[in-house]
């Protein structure tokens, strides 16, 4: 009966031995860089996902805004006149438009523009002297 040998060689246990170590440390090493690209990666898309929420209630709230004044327009005819006096400047027929500008800013001077709706009265009261383009560009009459 044989004996089974050993190793013949030490030097090709140590060689093995090293090989199974490097083996180890790379697979370790690549594990490593693996986990750390994921993480980043999760972090940009949990921050992509804040940011998008963000915006989503924004949008949303928007729209509840949007629908509520919808539906007072609807139904409110009062509110559709102060709007189109306000917005767009909009005077009923006989009536005379005061627009103070300048008056939202602390300390700064106001400066009433009076207009006409009609053109006949217009004609009767020409704008002061001084009046700019700016005061030219009156709000326009209901027809």
């Amino acid at each position: 009966m044989e004996s089974a040998e050993t190793s013949s060689n030490p030097q090709t246990e140590k060689l093995v031995l090293w090989a199974v170590f490097f083996l180890f440390c790379s697979v370790l090493a690549f594990t490593v860089s693996t986990y750390s690209e994921e993480t980043e990666r999760l972090e940009a898309l949990g921050l992509s996902e804040r940011q998008k929420n963000s915006q989503l209630t924004a949008l949303e709230r928007q729209r509840e805004q949007t629908s509520r004044y919808i539906e007072r327009m609807s139904r409110d005819p009062e509110f559709v006149q102060d709007q189109a006096r306000e917005r767009l400047g909009v005077a009923k027929e006989g009536e005379i438009v005061i627009r103070i500008e300048g008056g939202a800013t602390a300390g700064a001077p106001m400066q009433v523009v009076a207009s006409v709706p009609n053109p006949s009265a217009a004609a009767k009261n020409p704008p002061a002297k001084g009046a700019g383009a700016k005061d030219k560009a009156a709000p326009k009459a209901a027809r």
